[in-house]
């Protein structure tokens, strides 16, 4: 049966986020752009009930079709994806009638975490055994939303089409109370923090690395479900490349504001981030900040070291001589941040496909450090316990081989009550261990007050249509 293309209308300010029952089940993703503005805060993608589903655990992969039982499979991860991928891609009809301007036609969706990348790497280590090292699923249909064009569709079959719009015709959510517990707890005291930073200076001075990314866990309990949870992060920090991950064992929230590398018709893009400043709510402060941010030294440096590495890894699957940086130490602004963002730019060869991009960009370059090899090996030492989701990736391969992935920063996993996130940065030779110890716990600020809170009211959809309606004029 051939898929087809519905046109539907453009939502409300609340619809496209799934309901609380939708968010429930296992296996349902939805890459959330927040409606953050520009092409990267254009598209919003709801994946539900996936026809196969793929994970790495234990280094073991498991697969399974439909509501099957899962099988265990002797070939790496990536050769089973590949091989899902041919076969269905011999099942779809009807690509031609998919909008080619919308970002994913059904395929493959899903998460790498640091530690499978840094396994790709060679680095051996533990794993966080609360959650697949990767897991990813292939969904047949879609139902997606642009917020440039302000129009919306599914891609699929009518009668997941007719599910949908069932599930989305029931009454919204109500407004919820929701309690968080204000114990979080810091892996690191500021004097350990110092302790791993000097450390880190050591291998700086001695020229093993040139940047080592160095963060710190954080624990905490939360009373109410990871979708009450993601709704209360998203109301504090929308962030382009956000996402819900809903898994049998965890759940895992997005509110990342970092793409690690884009495929459109043969073009990559990736657009790292290094450079920080906390915003200040006072207007005239805000705007020093972030003009101290793009006259700093260290923070260029650190941007054009991680720009460097981008460019020798986007070279290895990239056509000769195609890999430009289109934009460097640009100042981009975020609710709770201001960042210096660059863009690598590059032709993907012809003989290479996007798992081979994976394979070369896991674990990102600015989330490690530089050399970036050597980097991952001194972490391992530094950090104590292995990094899990952080910093891994987290986006789609679709029918197309069009691809986006977003790196897994200001983020965390649930499970059974138990939130864990991660907060870290670049340093230099001339990095202070105060500014950085403050700079881990500034990019997850909006995280740590959210779970802190003794009490904070996520608004019903209606009062969030309604407030985005009164701002917009609408």
């Amino acid at each position: 049966m051939a898929q087809l293309w519905y046109s539907l209308p453009y939502p409300s300010a609340h619809q496209p986020l799934p309901s609380a029952r939708m968010a429930s089940e296992p296996w349902t993703l939805f890459l959330d752009s927040c409606a953050s503005g520009g092409q990267r805060g254009r598209f919003d993608i709801l994946l539900r009930r996936p026809r196969w589903r793929v994970w790495q655990q234990g280094g073991q992969t498991f697969l399974a079709e439909g509501g099957n039982a899962p099988k265990t499979s002797n070939d790496t991860l990536i050769s089973v994806l590949r091989a899902i991928a041919r076969e269905e891609q011999e099942r779809i009809r009807g690509l031609d009638a998919f909008p080619m301007h919308y970002p994913f036609a059904g395929g493959f969706a899903g998460f790498f975490s640091y530690d499978w990348g840094r396994q790709m790497l060679g680095i051996p280590g533990p794993d966080d055994p609360t959650l697949p090292t990767a897991a990813l699923a292939w969904y047949d249909s879609a139902y997606l939303v642009d917020h440039l064009r302000r129009e919306a569709g599914f891609w699929g079959h009518a009668d997941d089409l007719l599910a949908l719009r069932a599930e989305m015709a029931e009454p919204s959510d109500r407004e919820e109370t929701i309690l968080g517990d204000s114990d979080v707890q810091p892996m690191w005291s500021a004097e350990l923090y110092r302790s791993a930073f000097a450390k880190v200076q050591a291998y700086l001075r001695a020229g093993d690395v040139y940047q080592l990314n160095l963060a710190q866990a954080f624990q905490a309990n939360w009373s109410g479900t990871p979708w009450q949870l993601y709704r209360a992060l998203r109301q504090r920090n929308p962030a382009p490349f956000a996402a819900f991950f809903a898994l049998p064992e965890a759940t895992l929230l997005s509110l990342s504001p970092e793409r690690l590398v884009s495929l459109c018709d043969g073009q990559l893009q990736a657009r790292p981030i290094k450079g920080t400043r906390r915003r200040d709510p006072d207007p005239l402060r805000d705007r020093a900040r972030a003009a101290e941010l793009c006259a700093s030294p260290k923070d260029r440096a650190e941007n054009v070291m991680i720009v460097d590495l981008l460019r020798n890894d986007l070279g290895r699957v990239a056509e000769l001589g195609s890999v430009r940086v289109s934009q460097l130490c640009a100042l981009e602004s975020f609710p709770a941040v201001h960042h210096l963002v660059s863009s690598v730019e590059a032709r993907l060869h012809p003989d290479c496909d996007p798992w081979d991009v994976l394979l070369s960009c896991l674990p990102g370059g600015s989330v490690t450090g530089a050399p970036k090899r050597h980097a991952v090996e001194l972490l391992q030492s530094l950090e104590a316990k292995p990094r899990g989701f952080y910093c891994g990736s987290l986006g789609y391969v679709d029918a197309r081989g069009r691809m986006d992935w977003n790196i897994l920063i200001r983020s965390l996993s649930y499970r059974a009550g138990q939130v864990q996130y991660w907060g870290g940065g670049g340093i230099v030779m001339d990095s202070e261990a105060d500014a950085e110890y403050r700079e881990s716990l500034d990019k997850v600020a909006f995280i740590t007050a959210t779970l802190s809170a003794r009490r904070d009211t996520v608004p019903s959809a209606t009062a969030c249509a309604e407030r985005r309606a009164a701002e917009t004029g609408q």
